[in-house]
């Protein structure tokens, strides 16, 4: 009787370290996927606080070519504020926005009427001529 060597049958499949490669990568290009989400998130809250700040500015100058002076007042912009108020009740914004983000927040300054300071927090420097952080201002 002859002996013939017995086949191994080799069961094809990944290794250990094969999937453990795999996982790593899968790991990397989410984590790298995540991170890119979030700057454009990011980048997303900035261009929609210039849109509020812009509205707000073309609301207070509209209140002010009624009116002849800005409202006065000195805090923040919550849309329930006496500032706000008096927008709403002037007719020159149907509701003034908010901070995409909360508790960021807009902050208003008109001492005398004569003009305004709005300043406002920003995530990114991905609008030209302004700076990442609070120290943004925007005028008439």
């Amino acid at each position: 009787m002859a002996n013939f060597p017995k086949e191994i049958k080799r069961k094809r499949g990944f290794t250990l370290i094969e999937l453990l490669v795999s996982i790593a990568i899968i790991g990397m290009i989410a984590s790298i996927s995540v991170i890119n989400i979030t700057k454009i998130r990011m980048k997303q809250r900035d261009a929609q606080r210039m849109l509020n700040v812009r509205e707000i500015v073309k609301a207070l100058n509209l209140y002010q070519n009624q009116l002849g002076k800005y409202p006065t007042y000195d805090g923040t912009i919550t849309g329930n504020d006496s500032m706000s108020q008096e927008l709403k009740n002037e007719k020159t914004i149907p509701a003034v926005p908010s901070d995409p983000l909360p508790p960021n927040s807009y902050k208003y300054k008109s001492e005398d009427g004569t003009d305004f300071t709005i300043t406002f927090c920003l995530e990114t420097d991905s609008i030209q001529g302004y700076s990442v952080g609070c120290g943004n201002a925007m005028k008439p």
